[in-house]
């Protein structure tokens, strides 16, 4: 229903509409989710949308970003869900039922939607409350007396797409292609009929019951092929497909058939991988199978790909069987998995936990961000820390469970007295969707930006650059001291305005000894992360082992000698069939229909063992896993190694052998430590190491302190000084500058194709420049690389700072403007300059350059044209390391004690699962993504990553 306004309000609102725009295709309008919290339009205050940006706040944030951009005029946007009738959600299934189809989610409740138009009082209050807050103004919608431009600026954002719905990666598993050899499918009529039964189901060969594939051409039902550990099948589907002269590919897995899905694999040789069959039903019903009717009763290969690892790794590492007392609320919000995302969310949940990040990034923290936010909140990685930390340490999800009698259909909700059916859970209750920080951390980077699964270690690593990145630049906001400025005491505790990568980084200090002459080199190495190697000779455990192993392959023997009896086979020490040796192939991309990749499975020797072990059904014995001491790994760390193509300075630079030995040079407040439980096996894949490591409480690593060289040690002698280096310099820059090739003219007409695109001329003429004039194609890719690059419509260089040659005189002048943004970051005249020369004096390319060789600035100043910059090189020579802006090495006592640890579940890191376990007020708790829980048994031997803390002295 229309509302009518007086003309009081529409003055008001005629004084905003000059800022009032419709938003256009290429506008991103944030619809979902507010910019700084979790709030959505179904929180209890909605959303409200700027009408000229386009961007979604809350309405504990609106008043802030008025602050921020002077807007007036809102779209409120309300929803609330309602719970559905229960004769109406019987009825639809009934329907559904009728009509052929089977309604598994149907819907138990409705949203109502409500939109209006505030017009906002003066500019005052950040908050939702005060004088501001009182004095707005709510016009319902629809009301058609609004000025025009006002109606078509809300309806344009009404329709269109959110960036949150946009950017959304719900990826689990990587889109199948449609197999070649489903639309022309040769199907033999043998009259036979599959039964919809499960129990009836059995291998025509073997006869077993388990991983059954049915042959979509001939009807035949095989086992598929056994998984690494032996288990799965017996590759009985697979002789059937060579037997039969490789003319029948196609094979669906009984038990994963659903009217939505099921798991196709290809045997062909040019797909051998899952693969789409678009005629899936037609195919089935050939053999009398309703997919329509049919149930999952089986894993497909997906879910299988979450567990690839024994089952009592899963569940050790989860805690399942456990009835786990759940946690919500302030330090116990969990982060909803947007699609392999859990290494992220593990990751930020530890970050949160300490409390030098949460400082900085939550409470006055994360007012002094949001205040200062760019006009781009989405892409500032500083606004969307704060957002998840915040959300994290406070527990503030932006949404609130409902009363009991609300989630009920309470009885002011009743229709004509019907009982209604109550309204499901909603995990953003306790947990948040972090899809905007994990755009933001991931935008440009090829891995992290994707729906993939990741290496946790490796994001830490990338955050961390990331951070330091932000908090050099832009330090004064985020309360950052210059490092320079800041002493690395060993006493004293470390000042919570030191970067954060400071808070993780140690120095290593490796000692070589020349194996001829004696002569003794230090060198010092800074990491964020102590990889330590899990020595497997070490087990505590290993006749334990080896006895588990063994009673596993006699199983294994076992179960092939009862399926050789029922199929009549050779006896045992007969020749076996050709095909067998097919049984643990595996798929080029490393999984097979039965499960994972069966490179990793032991090889057992000799027919059999002259005894049987009978197990009775469903009596799994558990696992048996080699168990290694924590120390072991250190001293493993720690120990003496060969280091084969040495070069001894003390032998005249001759190459030779020499002794190498780590200690630690200083310890940070921070360690986390990485047990690396992946190995590359012969086919040149990542495997993982099944192994228990015992991970203590606590650590004292202060016998493994670095000290530096000894009384009568022989030092090798330095290398030729810098003033050597400098007398070859002149000729390698002469003739680094005759080698130099002439500048790149843009083709003009290459440019005029490009400017008709819509693109810039300049950009146009960087493209055509960058890609040697190769095309419009190429020309496009690089544009669309780059369009962020803050130079992107510049013109271009002059031909010296273009080509980086230097003149006669020396080096080209860099532009000083650039200069200038490179040394506000922190860095040196000297390095920004090189940088600068580096790059042919792209700012951001420079910036990116620097921060890439923060660990060795100087030496790579020095590399920049080949040596031709002398006065570079010198000033680097005479000092210029102490501008190279570096996170400083934090020293105190080697002694820790365990605050959290980061599993994964999965036989390599580019697929599984994640989970962290972080200690909390003296408990242990589970981050499972959105599940949070007290943790009844962590397991800290199946860690991945652990996090130690200093140790407080006593």
């Amino acid at each position: 229903m229309a509302t009518p306004v007086d003309e009081a309000t529409l003055a008001r609102v005629r004084q905003h509409m000059h800022a009032v725009r419709v938003p256009s295709y290429s506008d991103k309008v944030y619809k979902d989710e507010c910019m700084f919290t979790y709030d959505s339009p179904e929180s209890p205050g909605g959303l409200y949308v700027n009408l000229t940006t386009f961007q979604g706040f809350g309405e504990e944030m609106v008043g802030l970003d008025q602050q921020r951009t002077g807007a007036g005029l809102y779209l409120l946007l309300k929803h609330k869900r309602v719970p559905l009738p229960k004769a109406e959600v019987e009825a639809a299934r009934a329907a559904a039922q009728a009509a052929g189809q089977l309604l598994l989610n149907a819907p138990s409740f409705r949203v109502e939607t409500s939109q209006s138009l505030v017009v906002m009082g003066p500019a005052g209050g950040a908050g939702a409350g005060g004088a501001a807050a009182a004095e707005r103004l709510v016009v319902p919608l629809p009301c058609p007396d609004l000025p025009e431009r006002v109606l078509q600026s809300i309806d344009g954002v009404l329709r269109h797409e959110s960036v949150t719905a946009a950017e959304a990666v719900a990826v689990f598993e990587e889109p199948r292609r449609v197999s070649k050899y489903a639309a022309g499918l040769e199907q033999m009529h043998t009259g036979r009929k599959i039964s919809p039964n499960p129990a009836d189901w059995r291998c025509d060969e073997t006869g077993v019951r388990e991983n059954l594939w049915l042959n979509l051409s001939t009807g035949f039902i095989g086992s598929g092929r056994k998984n690494w550990d032996g288990s799965g099948g017996n590759g009985a589907a697979l002789r059937h497909f060579e037997s039969n002269g490789r003319r029948y590919p196609l094979v669906v897995k009984l038990g994963t058939i659903t009217p939505h899905s099921a798991d196709v694999y290809s045997y062909a040789p040019d797909e051998d991988d899952m693969v789409t069959d678009p005629l899936l039903a037609q195919h089935l019903a050939h053999w009398g199978i309703d997919i329509m009717k049919m149930e999952k009763t089986e894993k497909t290969m997906s879910e299988l790909q979450a567990d690839l690892n024994t089952s009592y790794e899963f569940s050790r590492i989860t805690e399942s069987g456990t009835e786990l007392q759940p946690l919500s609320g302030p330090c116990h919000t969990g982060l909803i998995n947007l699609g392999n995302s859990c290494y992220m969310n593990s990751v930020l949940q530890v970050l949160f936990t300490l409390p030098e990040v949460a400082s900085r990034y939550t409470s006055e923290g994360a007012a002094r961000i949001l205040s200062s936010a760019p006009p781009d909140p989405a892409s500032d990685l500083p606004t969307q820390l704060a957002k998840v930390g915040v959300a994290l340490v406070s527990g503030r999800t932006g949404h609130v469970k409902p009363a009991e009698e609300e989630l009920q259909g309470g009885a002011a909700m009743e229709v004509d007295g019907a009982e209604l059916v109550p309204l499901p859970d909603d995990e953003r209750w306790h947990a948040v969707r972090p899809l905007s920080f994990k755009s933001a951390a991931g935008r440009g980077h090829p891995e992290f930006s994707s729906g993939r699964q990741q290496d946790a270690a490796e994001y830490f690593t990338h955050l961390m650059e990331l951070i330091s990145r932000a908090e050099h630049s832009q330090a004064q906001r985020l309360g950052v001291t210059q490092q320079q400025q800041q002493p690395a005491s060993a006493s004293a505790s470390p000042a919570a305005s030191l970067p954060l990568p400071a808070y993780f980084r140690l120095g290593l200090e490796d000692r070589l000894q020349c194996s001829e002459s004696g002569a003794v080199s230090y060198r010092s190495t800074p990491t964020s992360l102590l990889m330590l190697q899990v020595p497997l000779e070490a087990a505590v455990n290993a006749e334990a082992v080896a006895d588990y192993r063994d009673r596993q392959a006699k199983r294994q023997r076992l179960k092939e000698q009862q399926a050789q009896a029922y199929i009549g086979a050779t006896p045992e020490g007969g020749a076996p069939p050709a095909a067998a040796a097919s049984e643990t192939a595996v798929s080029a991309g490393g999984a097979a229909e039965g499960g994972p990749s069966a490179a990793a499975a032991a090889q057992v020797a000799g027919p059999g063992s002259g005894s049987l072990v009978v197990v009775a059904d469903g009596g799994e014995e558990e696992a048996v896993l080699p168990r290694v001491p924590f120390d072991a790994c250190l001293q493993r760390f720690s120990g003496t190694e060969v280091v084969d193509d040495y070069r001894s300075a003390a032998l005249g630079g001759r190459r030779t052998t020499a002794t190498k030995r780590t200690r630690f040079a200083s310890f940070p407040p921070y360690l986390l430590v990485q047990i690396n439980r992946y190995f590359q096996d012969k086919d040149w894949t990542l495997k993982k190491m099944e192994v228990l490591v015992e991970v203590p409480d606590h650590l004292d690593l202060e016998p493994l302190r670095a000290t530096g060289p000894q009384p009568g040690e022989q030092l090798q002698p330095p290398e030729p000084d810098q003033a050597q280096q400098q007398q070859q310099q002149p000729a390698a820059a002469a003739a680094t500058e005759a080698a130099q090739p002439q500048q790149v003219q843009p083709d003009e007409a290459l440019v005029a194709a490009l400017v008709d695109m819509g693109f810039g001329a300049n950009a146009c003429r960087r493209a055509a420049v960058a890609v040697s004039n190769g095309g419009a194609e190429a020309a496009m890719e690089w544009l669309l690389g780059h369009l962020e690059d803050p130079d992107i419509n510049d013109p271009l260089p002059e031909l010296t700072q273009a080509a980086g040659a230097a003149p006669a005189g020396g080096a080209a002048a860099p532009d000083p403007e650039k200069l200038s943004s490179l040394t506000s970051m922190g860095f040196s005249e000297t390095h920004a300059a090189a940088a600068l020369q580096a790059c042919s004096g792209s700012l951001e390319r420079a910036a990116d350059w620097l921060f890439n060789h923060m660990d060795d600035l100087d030496a790579a100043v020095a590399k920049v044209g080949g040596g031709g910059g002398g006065a570079a090189a010198a000033a680097v020579g005479a000092g210029g390391a102490a501008a190279a802006g570096g996170p400083p090495l934090l020293d105190g006592p080697g002694r820790y004690e365990l605050v959290g640890f980061i599993s994964h579940m999965g036989s390599n890191l580019a697929c599984g699962h994640y989970v962290a376990h972080i200690k909390k007020d003296g408990r242990w708790v589970i981050f499972n993504d959105e599940k949070v829980a007290v943790s009844e048994h962590p397991p800290r031997d199946l860690g991945y990553l652990y996090l130690f803390k200093r140790a407080s002295q006593q």
